[in-house]
């Protein structure tokens, strides 16, 4: 630590002591980084700290990378891997490199099948660590802010969930600290969750205290289907705006130079208030740019890995940062890609799967027409369904129709979680699996004027399911939306009531479920009848026939028009 900062050290040690001086925030994060960057420079022979017991490695095709750090640079390190029971040995052998300012060393495996368990042992200039009851499967990041970090305790079904865990021993779970560093770190600070085999503890240990609860259901539902051997990584801290997990580059691609202002949801704010102070640091994560990437993203690129799922965008459902979500969260997925890619010698896909959750309701319904609802369209880059020509092998959960305005947590925290992994995970095996069948809800495929009113048409992917007449709006042409009930339905249309607007004013848009919190529990307008999955929101506006009749099309991207 340099002179500057040891005296900042020593002074607060005074304050403290003497209780005339507070040091400012910016102070004691610049404090704080400092150390953390030191503990990290530092290194000994070792692995990384995500390389332990139980863990899961990623399965073949993908070559799973090993990888640690030691002092000597040029110095031999040999790996040695045993498959359990005793049937084959596999011998590797590098040298430790200059990697910026830490020495490194890395081993690309042998391409392994699922379920394959090994143990791993690897030695350097006369020391040796060893892990075991490493399996190899399909490694999974889960990231992103408080409705990734809410636990299994919190959920509706908790019991269940929590006595089940013990069935699923091939579903491994790890959860990273929640720790901030103003520079790109090699190595994890700390480990908050160390790999383990799912368990009651390990799944359901605590409110906001490991293991998410969207990361542990999509998971053992990807599990359920597949049978092979799922490691989870969550790697997530609530308040968390989409900046703190971008990289500098991904950032600067969508002219975010500095830190904007965001506003917490108000009910966010009312949940914490009532949290204890000491526990409140886990739901007030850092805003300011990059500073999750560098020490909860960067450390873990090497890592060679199937997926990502992501919940998060409430933080940027506010001010400035709203408007700049359909650039930044496509952009912060490239980019995971290109960097986890590059990082990991070309074994994690460069379009890997990545899966994220729609925001769910907050507000009692219906709430605002703007925020929430502009960010579930961003959460598409404008075009409502994913995957998507901007978003490709891009998944997701619509989670509109599940309020739950009486969470004990905050209605920004709904509990209905187990809906949420089912659904994501039926979207994941469409998308990251290739496996047939219904996936997503129904979109329309276009629309047409008729006497007895605008017809939407979904085409003959889904057969409709009609709950309630209620979610549609239509913008009349001096561009106030009105409501626009649905007054008949087949199988694969709608027909909205004619006759909305004033006379002689032309329909000019189009929207669904377009506010914060548009549907009672269970209860939007439009489901498919195979999973019962709701129609995703969405926002057109119209073109106009020879006749001068409006239509919509829905296949390209829209941007919403204020």
């Amino acid at each position: 630590m340099g002179l500057v900062k040891f005296l900042l050290v020593l002074c607060f040690s005074l304050a403290g002591a003497l209780n005339v001086h507070r040091m400012s925030a910016d102070d004691q994060n610049e404090i704080y980084e400092s150390q953390a960057k030191d503990k990290v420079d530092a290194v000994t022979f070792a692995f990384a700290k995500h390389f332990q017991n139980h863990m899961v490695l990623q399965r073949a095709p993908q070559r799973a990378n090993i990888y640690g750090f030691s002092p000597t640079i040029g110095q031999k390190v040999t790996l040695q891997l045993v498959t359990v029971p005793a049937t084959r040995t596999y011998s590797y052998e590098t040298a430790v490199h200059q990697d910026g300012s830490v020495g490194a060393w890395n081993f690309v495996l042998d391409p392994f099948a699922a379920g394959v368990t090994v143990s791993i042992r690897v030695d350097s200039g006369g020391e040796s660590h060893n892990i075991s009851d490493v399996i190899f499967g399909d490694v999974w990041i889960c990231s992103g802010q408080s409705n990734m970090q809410m636990t299994v305790f919190q959920i509706d079904g908790a019991a269940e969930e929590i006595a089940d865990a013990h069935n699923y021993p091939n579903v491994r779970v790890m959860t990273v600290n929640m720790d901030q560093s103003a520079t790109p770190l090699h190595d994890i600070i700390k480990i908050e969750e160390p790999w383990s085999k799912a368990n009651n503890d390990s799944v359901g240990h605590g409110a906001w205290n490991y293991f998410s609860a969207v990361c542990w259901l999509f998971g053992k539902n990807i599990f359920k289907a597949r049978h092979t051997p799922i490691g989870l990584v969550a790697t997530d801290w609530g308040g968390t705006p989409v900046r703190a997990w971008s990289s500098p580059q991904a950032l600067a691609h969508c002219g975010v130079h500095q830190d904007e202002p965001n506003e917490q949801p108000q009910s966010y704010n009312k949940y914490l208030n009532q949290m204890p102070l000491k526990e409140r640091h886990r739901l007030e994560g850092p805003g300011n740019s990059s500073v999750l990437w560098n020490s909860m993203i960067h450390p873990l690129l090497g890592m060679t890995i199937y997926g990502a799922i992501w919940y998060q965008g409430e933080n940027d459902a506010g001010g400035a940062t709203r408007d700049k979500y359909n650039c930044t969260f496509p952009t912060m997925i490239k980019d995971w890609r290109s960097n986890w890619n590059r990082a990991s010698n070309g074994q994690t896909s460069n379009t890997f799967p990545f899966g994220f959750v729609q925001l769910a309701p907050n507000h009692v319904s219906p709430g605002g027409t703007y925020g929430f609802t502009d960010i579930r369209w961003h959460q598409t880059a404008d075009r409502g369904y994913v995957p998507n020509p901007d978003m490709p092998n891009v998944f997701m959960a619509v989670a509109m129709d599940l309020p739950d305005f009486n969470s004990t947590y905050g209605s920004i925290h709904p509990r209905y979680k187990r809906d949420i992994g089912a659904r994501l995970a039926l979207s994941g095996l469409a998308v990251a699996y290739h496996q047939s069948g219904i996936f997503q809800g129904p979109l329309p495929t276009g629309s047409h004027s008729s006497a007895s009113g605008l017809i939407v048409d979904y085409g003959n992917t889904w057969r409709l399911h009609i709950i309630i007449n209620d979610g549609f709006e239509v913008q009349c042409a001096h561009l106030r939306w009105v409501a626009d009930p649905i007054v008949a339905h087949t199988n694969t249309t709608v027909t909205l009531k004619p006759n909305v607007c004033h006379t002689g004013e032309k329909i000019t848009g189009l929207r669904y479920a377009w506010s914060e919190s548009p549907c009672a529990l269970h209860r939007c307008a439009i489901y498919e009848t195979s999973h019962n999955l709701p129609g995703p929101p969405f926002i057109s506006y119209a073109d106009f026939d020879p006749n001068g009749e409006p239509y919509f099309t829905f296949n390209h991207q829209t941007h919403i028009r204020n």
